[in-house]
């Protein structure tokens, strides 16, 4: 048996490392107060830790590492300026580079995923990876809508006034995941057109999702089968 190459393992790694570092965030967060100030950093850390194990994953690609670091870089310096300042400038800028340092990480990650070869764990991790990405992704956008569109969404239980940036994220994250799962448990309403719009979409590319996963992973592992009897029949004729 042919051994693996050193770049498939460390691919595969900081695929697992990403993926591990995405579940921490959307599971730690859910135990933090975004009305203290300590819990707030902890909650930009969270994000920040997930940006340098996308600039992991990106390392294969100099441009796309360089612009991940800027971006996140900036988001996170704007993410502690803003939660002393609180200015719908800096949330929303702040909030566009996460958002793009996500797209980034999707797309590179995409190209792992369905590009040709085995199916293995680096593209089943990758491709895990990639449903949590588009969660978050999806989560800064509602965060943007509301930030320029304010009343986009209503909340349960939630009083207008008082909806920070960190608070609005942290909904937003859970009702991301609940739509993209199209579990829809109604505690959390879309009521404008560009909010109703985005929600419909990531509906519909949660459902998609994984049925072209499924398909294509299905389809690669029945390429490989086939390929194996080619390949012994090579074997047993060279010898």
């Amino acid at each position: 048996m042919k051994p693996e190459s050193p770049l498939k393992n460390r691919s595969r790694s900081t695929h697992a490392e990403l993926l591990i570092a995405l579940v921490g965030l959307i599971f730690i967060q859910s135990w933090l107060s975004p009305d203290n100030q300590v819990h707030r950093a902890f909650f930009n850390g969270l994000f920040f830790l997930v940006v340098l194990s996308a600039i992991r994953a990106l390392s294969e690609s100099t441009w796309r590492m360089y612009v991940t670091l800027a971006l996140g870089a900036v988001a996170y310096a704007i993410s502690w300026v803003n939660d002393s300042v609180g200015s719908f400038w800096f949330s929303a800028i702040g909030d566009t580079c996460f958002a793009s340092v996500f797209a980034v990480l999707t797309f590179t990650v995409g190209q792992s995923v369905f590009s040709r070869g085995p199916v293995d764990a680096r593209r089943i991790i990758g491709a895990v990876s990639i449903y949590f990405l588009l969660g978050l992704l999806w989560a800064f956008f509602y965060t943007l809508i509301e930030l320029i569109e304010p009343g986009s969404f209503r909340i349960a239980n939630a009083d207008a006034e008082s909806q920070s940036n960190s608070r609005l994220l942290s909904e937003f994250i859970y009702f991301s995941n609940v739509t993209l799962t199209t579990l829809g448990y109604g505690d959390i309403v879309p009521e404008s057109r560009p909010a109703k719009t985005m929600a419909l979409l990531e509906a519909m590319l949660g459902q998609l999702y994984i049925a072209i996963v499924i398909a294509r992973m299905v389809g690669m592992q029945v390429a490989q089968h086939q390929k194996e009897p080619e390949r012994d029949r090579l074997i047993e004729s060279e010898s």
